[in-house]
């Protein structure tokens, strides 16, 4: 069953906002970012992230995959990426494509910032169990 995403008229949203309208925990909102790579908010120079609309929509649809259509992670990936692939045209061939094996290098700062974030919390989970 899908849910209607009503957003607030502004272009740009922060984690908590966007925690608040999708419903997910921040947490969970960074471990995303880590595994789609549709998903990249900005950063700003305080490290906050910066989420747009479409940010947002994508999110949304994360959660529908995994929540409601209980598709794993990987097969979400899949998927998601087959959706956004059918909304764009296809690029234009070039004559010559290069392949890259390893990701690039901001998208490893964020796995780091994102891993780092996770384990700050869960030692603060773990104090307040204490």
């Amino acid at each position: 069953m899908a849910s209607e995403l009503i957003l607030p008229d502004k272009e740009d949203f922060k984690i908590g906002e966007v925690c608040e309208i999708v419903g997910v925990k921040p947490f969970v909102l960074r471990y995303w970012e880590t595994e789609f790579a549709e998903l990249s908010p900005t950063k700003g120079s305080g490290g906050q992230r910066t989420y747009t609309r479409h940010d947002v929509e994508v999110i949304q649809r994360i959660k529908q995959l995994l929540y409601e259509e209980r598709f794993t992670v990987a097969g979400a990936k899949k998927r998601l990426a087959e959706e956004l692939s059918a909304r764009k045209p296809a690029p234009k061939k070039k004559q010559q494509q290069v392949v890259v094996d390893s990701p690039p290098p901001d998208r490893l700062e964020r796995l780091r910032q994102a891993l780092a974030e996770t384990r700050d919390e869960l030692h603060e989970i773990l104090a307040s169990l204490k």
